[in-house]
């Protein structure tokens, strides 16, 4: 399509061109669990072109969709079948992206099979245009077609030569200052920077914070009001969250809306997210220790099994156990990995060498995502002394029945 030259006065025309614009973006914004894409921004090189000049218009891309509840079912015995659902990430395949317009000659950027884009990800794509021969603003559109999704169109407006441009607008840009890890259970700060880097002022700013489960609360306000931001400035926001223990490892998201007021009163939405990395650290100890038999003596071979016990919230791997006691045998075992609330027994082989109370120490080593611990843990244990009394008892018994037999024979003689 073409646009002659603007009037100048013309403020009519450019409203109407905004709310078609305002009407589109929405319009791809629909379903945050359906491969969803969408343009977040578009790049203008030079911001005005000559005619007959060579420019570029950059585009970038993103997938709305973060994360969505897939149920399979499979057999469960006795032909029924059980259904599982698990939380998977939502890929949109681009499959083509073209520019349209009989204005402008392409040069290049006839994208085909784009690929995947994941979940909260962006890419940007690039088309190398030729100016028409006559001045004026022109809208060229971008067509995104999307496997499983509807398509998205998109005018883009691009000044050839001319002195009139379109409505001055508002553009926040989100900063976020995040903790490198959090554990579960801990308290944590996030503090996100809000800067203003359109052409006008942005009004009655509203960032709301929205806690995605019962895992992770939020000890600030969720709703904090911004006055106004002009062109440049910027302001930070502080936010408190509190984690419980059974908060799932691995990255959390954390969605933020930011919506606030552009020159003309119309309301614009930008939704963002704030990654948090969860890591679980891992606690072990002795929960039980087992001699096999129970009474040791001096030369005894005896087991000795010590049950390790993780009372962590995350996997303790490699685990490693070894005995500093004073006798002969194996004093070294590979208990491997230990998930949270369990236990594995760590078994040794020994033979008392000495008689007593003896004090040792159990040493475990194992890693985690925090980097390799150690734990030293002091036991003892109880060793007799072997003498001769059972054998002197047995003698005694023997002579007192030969005694008797011998007493016996003597009765039976005449």
């Amino acid at each position: 399509m073409r646009y002659m030259p603007l009037i100048q006065n013309n403020f009519a025309f450019f409203f109407k061109i905004l709310a078609l614009m305002l009407i589109l973006v929405p319009a791809s914004c629909v379903g945050s669990t359906d491969p969803t894409v969408i343009i977040t921004g578009y790049k203008i090189s030079p911001d005005v072109i000559l005619p007959h000049d060579i420019g570029t218009i950059e585009v970038t891309l993103a997938n709305t969709a973060m994360q969505a509840s897939k149920t399979n079912t499979k057999p469960g015995g006795q032909e029924e079948m059980v259904a599982q659902s698990k939380t998977v990430p939502v890929n949109a395949f681009v499959e083509s992206a073209i520019l349209k317009t009989t204005d402008f000659t392409v040069l290049s950027g006839w994208y085909q099979d784009i690929g995947e884009i994941g979940p909260g990800q962006s890419t940007t794509l690039t088309f190398l245009v030729e100016a028409p021969d006559r001045e004026g603003l022109y809208f060229p559109e971008v067509w995104i077609r999307v496997r499983g999704a509807e398509s998205v169109k998109y005018p883009i407006p691009v000044n050839v030569n001319t002195r009139h441009t379109l409505i001055k607008q508002p553009s926040i840009r989100l900063s976020r200052s995040v903790p490198v890890n959090i554990t579960p259970g801990s308290a944590f700060d996030i503090t996100l920077d809000l800067q203003n880097e359109g052409l006008a002022t942005a009004h009655d700013i509203t960032v709301e914070i929205i806690t995605p489960n019962t895992s992770l609360s939020s000890q600030s306000p969720e709703r904090q009001f911004i006055r106004e931001l002009k062109p440049g400035d910027s302001t930070t926001v502080a936010l408190s969250f509190q984690s419980d223990n059974d908060i799932p490892i691995g990255i959390r998201q954390i969605p933020v809306r930011i919506s606030y007021l552009n020159a003309d009163g119309t309301r614009l939405v930008q939704n963002e997210q704030i990654g948090v990395l969860v890591q679980g650290t891992g606690e072990l100890g002795i929960a039980k220790q087992i001699l096999d038999p129970e009474q040791i003596f001096v030369g005894d071979m005896f087991s000795l099994v010590c049950r390790i016990e993780n009372t962590g919230t995350d996997k303790a791997k490699s685990v490693r156990a070894t005995l500093d006691i004073p006798f002969d045998g194996t004093k070294e075992a590979f208990v491997g990995t230990i998930g949270p609330d369990n236990d594995a027994p760590a078994v040794f082989t020994l033979k008392a060498t000495q008689a007593g109370d003896i004090p040792f120490h159990l040493t475990i080593q194992y890693k985690d995502d925090f980097g390799i611990h150690e734990e030293v843990i002091p036991l003892h244990v109880f060793v007799g002394e072997k003498n001769g009394s059972g054998m002197i008892i047995i003698l005694v018994l023997v002579v007192l029945a030969g005694a008797g037999f011998l007493y016996w024979r003597r009765q039976r003689q005449p």
